[in-house]
């Protein structure tokens, strides 16, 4: 008895020490949907706004956000990232590399879609963001950008995560993005095996090439998921996609797929693609909107943050620059700059006390007689804040697009700013008035300093929403006027609702040692 109460000690011991950080509920229960991508009609779904547990397809999602930093040209698929002892560490299915090795971000890629190496994906995590839960926080803002208001990422695996969940009709949006936003990209997800050192490795998608259709995509397994499949159809002009969750097997899972892509890959639209999904971080209001028609929401969209590049990205690049390292303060611009017969030093902003981060990009920026930097874009603050950066309108409300709507967005008045009086100093606070959409509103504006260039208030913005996360959910707005013969950029933050709010968010602002003005549109 004495020994069978030690093994019953030890096995309880074991389980407890072996379960995960968050324990999760099991979710194993089915759940799908079919939707056409062209024409964003659902064409079946059962359970499709039921909680679900994503496994191994919330790589799908990590992958997006490469792709966002392949085509913003951050990185290219010859860049080489370094695995660390924590990517090093997670558990099977993995490539397995030790702790400071590298691989390219290609074999990064194929790694994913055929092995679904979960030490990579941590890899690409961790060489993207810094840290896997940073670059998680900016997966579950991209896909809240996307319209998918139902789902949270807390790693870049799917490991098991009980916070981690989604629904198939959120990963439908997903499937349909990344198509979309990334077509020369999206064929590595028809990879059908990859060889690295001395092994190769299939694809877990048994599904992939049926009816010469199915086009992959990705599987996932977790136990109390089990086994889920996000995956796309295209021929004869058609393309759907269908999205099924939570089988006993990857059989049964599998022949379920075959069903519906023989079923309705008939039934998609032939023809041009009439509805799409909102880009993340694209400026403007158009009337972009995502295929998949969902109920209203309860409460307000929340906008994507960009998230900057991470410290020791940054670092790299001041490095490769050749540039020096500023002064911690930045000190503020002068209010005239006396034209010499030397060029004129690039002004830097007004002193707002910005992170290490901006400032290290304002080094980058400023001119420099060292060689170009090693870097795949000459603008570095435009790379840096590139179109998968900008914070932008909020996404279109979830909903099929009619065929006559309108796909873009509205620019920004090139010129919304007032003349200063000759001599006086620029106060880059406080100058101008505001001409935008919202400012007909009669809302209210938090404007957090202005910058001699788009990029450097751009910079400002990121900085600001870094700092006080729930600017994410207010529209930013970098806006261009003249002061004594010079041009600079207004960053600001609109659709407050009254002097209260705005004025809450200054005290929030300058609680982090940043300068804020609410004033009234």
């Amino acid at each position: 008895m004495r020994a069978l109460a030690a093994v019953l000690v030890a096995l309880a011991v074991t389980a407890h020490t072996a379960a995960p950080a968050h324990a999760i509920e099991n979710l194993r229960k089915y759940a799908g949907i079919v939707v056409d991508a062209k024409s964003g009609q659902v064409l079946y779904e059962e359970n499709g706004d039921s909680k679900r547990y994503p496994a191994s397809v919330a790589k799908v999602m990590t992958l997006y956000v490469l792709f966002q930093e392949l085509s913003a040209g951050n990185l290219k698929l010859s860049t080489k990232m370094t695995v660390s002892k924590h990517a090093a560490a997670a558990v099977p299915t993995k490539l397995g590399l030790r702790a400071g090795a590298q691989i390219t971000v290609e074999d990064a890629i194929k790694s994913l879609v055929t092995l679904s190496a979960n030490d990579m994906a941590r890899v690409i995590a961790e060489n993207i963001s810094g840290t896997e839960d940073k670059f998680a926080q900016r997966m579950t803002a991209t896909a809240r950008a996307m319209g998918m208001r139902n789902t949270t990422y807390r790693n870049a695996s799917g490991l098991p995560d009980g916070g981690q969940t989604t629904t198939v009709r959120d990963q439908a949006i997903l499937g349909i993005a990344i198509y979309q936003h990334f077509p020369s990209y999206y064929e590595f997800f028809q990879t059908k095996s990859f060889s690295y050192g001395k092994s190769t490795y299939g694809n877990h998608n048994r599904v992939l090439g049926y009816m010469g259709a199915v086009d992959g995509i990705k599987t996932g397994y977790i136990n109390a998921a089990g086994s889920n499949l996000l995956t796309a159809a295209r021929k004869d002009g058609r393309h759907i996609v269908v999205v099924a969750f939570g089988f006993n097997s990857a059989g049964s899972r599998d022949q379920k797929v075959r069903e519906l892509v023989a079923k309705y890959l008939p039934k998609g639209r032939s023809g041009t693609y009439l509805a799409e999904v909102p880009v993340p971080g694209r400026q403007g209001s158009g009337n972009v909107q995502v295929a998949v028609a969902q109920p209203a929401p309860s409460s307000a969209p929340v906008f994507v943050v960009p998230m900057p590049l991470p410290g020791f990205r940054l670092a790299q690049l001041v490095a490769a620059n050749g540039a020096q390292a500023q002064p911690a303060a930045i000190q503020p611009m002068p209010a005239a700059v006396v034209a010499t017969a030397t060029p004129a030093p690039v002004p830097m902003p007004a002193d707002l006390n910005q992170q290490a981060a901006v400032q290290a990009a304002n080094t980058l920026a400023a001119p420099s007689q060292a060689p170009q930097p090693a870097y795949p874009s000459q603008d570095i603050i435009g790379a840096w804040l590139s179109e998968s950066y900008n914070l932008g309108a909020p996404p279109s409300a979830l909903g099929q697009t009619a065929p006559s709507a309108p796909l873009g967005f509205v620019p920004p008045p090139a010129n919304a700013g007032t003349q200063q009086p000759a001599g006086q100093p620029v106060d880059l606070m406080t100058s101008g008035t505001v001409q935008t959409a919202d400012a007909a509103a009669g809302g209210w504006v938090v404007q957090i300093g202005a910058g001699p260039s788009e990029d450097s208030a751009r910079a400002m913005l990121s900085s600001a929403a870094g700092k006080v996360g729930v600017l994410g959910d207010f529209r930013s707005y970098v806006e261009r006027f003249e002061k004594n013969g010079q041009t600079f950029f207004r960053a600001r933050f609109v659709g407050f609702g009254d002097r209260d709010d705005a004025t809450a968010m200054c005290n929030q602002l300058k609680r982090q040692d940043m300068s804020c003005l609410a004033m009234q549109s």
